[in-house]
């Protein structure tokens, strides 16, 4: 009787094996214990330098960087798709101090990870060229729809907000700008647009923004951000519009003050 037990129960565990084995992570394979010679970090690639190259580039590890070679941003973030894999990188490209820059997508299998002999540090080529980069479109990621089915967007690193379109400098008056709310690239409201500023043509040239001091009133100044350089919504109903910076509130702050 008892042989005949371990019997039963060894048909048992076996029919269970492969139930277990979709139970216990361990089992599964599920926890990894080494790293592979070629693993990398997250950690590694956000920061990194991000290089276009004119010609091709096939080598896996470099001694001194080839003097073609043109750096032109560092790695902002990573896109990561459903299915866990790094889909693309995103760099902030052209721009002065952060003004004006658009943030790009650039799909991994279009770049090379270049390590650099006897150190840690990790580059991420291009093969392409600055001007192509810097005219590549802006990356907009798909945050569900808005309105009459426009996209809601992005602005640098900031997330529109529903129910906000983005328009044309061509579609907005300076009554539309005037008092409109100023928010950085963390989507946070940092200033009001105080004024704006004309060209001899009537051309809007610059947006006029008191920023520091105490209560706004004291010790304020002005500074200017060209009007090119904003990014505007306008709410679907036409009541409300909003300007949007691809600067923070203390890169805003360290702006010199507009000369009168």
């Amino acid at each position: 009787m008892a042989q005949l037990v371990k019997i039963a129960l060894a048909s048992l565990l076996v029919g269970l094996a492969p139930v277990l084995a979709q139970t216990d992570p361990l089992a599964s394979g599920a926890f990894v214990e080494f790293g592979g010679p070629h693993d990398l970090l997250a950690s590694d690639l956000m920061g990194a330098d991000l290089y276009v190259s004119p010609t091709p580039v096939t080598l896996a590890r470099v001694d001194e960087l080839p003097p073609e070679w043109e750096q032109v941003a560092r790695i902002g973030d990573l896109v990561i798709g459903s299915d866990g894999a790094i889909v693309g990188i995103l760099a902030d490209i052209g721009g002065f101090l952060g003004i004006g820059a658009r943030r790009v997508m650039v799909a991994m299998p279009a770049l090379t990870i270049v390590e650099r002999a006897g150190t840690d540090a990790v580059f991420v080529v291009l093969n392409a060229t600055r001007g192509q980069l810097e005219t590549a479109p802006e990356y907009i990621p798909y945050m569900g729809e808005v309105g009459v089915g426009e996209p809601v967007g992005r602005v640098g690193s900031v997330d529109a907000v529903a129910g906000f379109g983005r328009v044309e400098t061509a579609a907005i008056t300076v009554d539309d700008l005037r008092n409109a709310e100023v928010y950085d690239r963390h989507n946070v409201r940092v200033a009001d647009i105080k004024d704006v500023e004309l060209a001899n043509d009537g051309r809007m040239v610059a947006a006029l923004i008191d920023v520091g001091g105490f209560l706004g009133i004291i010790g304020t100044r002005t500074v200017a951000i060209p009007i090119e350089q904003l990014v505007i919504h306008r709410s679907t109903d036409l009541t409300e519009v909003r300007v949007y910076l691809a600067i923070t509130e203390e890169e805003l702050l360290s702006l010199p003050p507009r000369e009168d």
